[in-house]
């Protein structure tokens, strides 16, 4: 069940991150797991969805890579659509 808090906290870090960038979108996060972090990879994907509904990251892919550090657990970078001038999303 802590992995609901920790998905809601990934997507706040990620809106503040995307909203400085001035992102129109993120299409993904990248966050390093650790083998001993007790964070389920799982539980996150079945969360995400339901968190980002309606918000810039709403369909934004996770990549999970495993961390050196046994227990860490964090967002390494976020991936973005650029916003253009008119506020039209740009898409490579």
């Amino acid at each position: 069940m802590h992995e609901l808090w920790i998905t809601k906290r990934v997507l706040e870090v990620a809106l503040e991150r995307a909203s400085d960038a001035g992102a129109a979108h993120i299409t993904a996060l990248h966050l390093e797991i650790g083998e001993e972090s007790d964070v389920s990879p799982v539980s996150v994907e079945f969360y995400w969805p339901q968190i980002s509904q309606e918000t810039l990251a709403e369909g934004a892919q996770l990549v999970f890579t495993p961390a050196a550090d046994p227990s860490a657990f964090r967002l390494t970078g976020i991936d973005v659509d650029e916003a253009s001038p008119t506020g039209v999303r740009n898409r490579p």
